[in-house]
């Protein structure tokens, strides 16, 4: 059960971007004079052309997670704030943050327990350490490739944007004075599809039961605000809320998951570096 825990709060994370033909309808604190006549495909089309340029970008990510079996009585909160930077040639990747899990019930405290986590990933290999063991450690390459899928996907907006292009007359499409906002709210089979594609993209190495299990997904509800960059067409920022439910050994689980996620700095990093100190004392998985 917690295996499938972790794949869903990982494969959840993989989505973004889409829309239709009409202008953006000004929000009230726009002016007429910054005002687009860009339609919402022009828009997409115009970040989609920009993602090709992209080399480096940096990243916020906050996160709020239930999940729950009912049929065991099993809960766990998780509450994630994640630091990134990522360069796209070589992919490397460092990021930094903290996540709390709170599981009503285990522990006597009743307070949550709170993670602090570092991460390198680049051609020298994946490097972690977080406050429980106070140790780095070089995992697998086999982890490498998963977590590198994974992270990427998080990371990089432009990453996301293809996966919805089929959903762009669905998005409402809005402007202010800097941004083009979209917002889809939505449900339905073929949303259970997109996200089951993008859980076998993230996890390539599930067994034939376990893609089976993952056709047992159900969309209640997904929320997506998109806000894009009037002048450069980068994304600037991506909230997400998703509300799902799949089937696991006969019970039923069900995933909350509230993101915000935040873009900067595109082109500013040149490199990514593990500190000597790290690949002189990592332990190997």
């Amino acid at each position: 059960m917690k295996k499938w825990m972790t794949l869903m709060a990982a494969g959840a994370l993989a989505l973004s971007l889409a829309a239709c033909n009409s202008s953006a309808t000004p929000t009230s604190d726009t002016t007429e004079e910054n005002t687009s006549d860009l339609s919402l495909k022009q828009v997409f089309e115009k970040s989609l052309a920009q993602s090709e340029s992209i080399e480096s970008l940096s990243a916020n990510l906050d996160m709020v997670q239930k999940i729950e079996v009912p049929g065991q009585d099993v809960a766990m909160d998780t509450t994630s704030k994640m630091t990134m930077d990522l360069i796209v040639e070589p992919l490397s990747m460092h990021q930094k943050g903290t996540t709390s899990t709170k599981i009503p019930g285990e522990e006597s405290s009743g307070q949550p327990q709170e993670i602090e986590m570092e991460s390198y990933m680049t051609e020298d290999g994946f490097f972690t350490h977080d406050n429980m063991s106070q140790q780095w450690m070089k995992l697998s390459a086999d982890m490498y490739e998963q977590m590198m899928a994974v992270s990427q996907k998080q990371a990089d907006p432009s990453q996301q944007l293809k996966d919805l292009e089929t959903f762009m007359d669905e998005f409402t499409f809005e402007q202010n004075e800097k941004e083009y906002i979209l917002n889809l709210s939505a449900s339905g089979e073929k949303f259970n599809k997109l996200i089951q594609k993008q859980l076998a993209e993230t996890m390539p190495e599930l067994g034939s039961d376990q893609q089976e299990m993952l056709k047992e997904l159900k969309i209640k509800k997904v929320d997506y605000e998109i806000f894009i960059d009037k002048e450069t067409f980068n994304t600037t920022a991506l909230n997400m809320v998703m509300d799902m439910s799949m089937a696991v050994d006969g019970e039923e689980m069900n995933l909350y998951q509230d993101m915000k996620s935040t873009f900067s700095n595109y082109n500013g990093l040149k490199k990514i570096v593990v500190p000597q100190e790290v690949l002189d004392n990592a332990q190997e998985m």
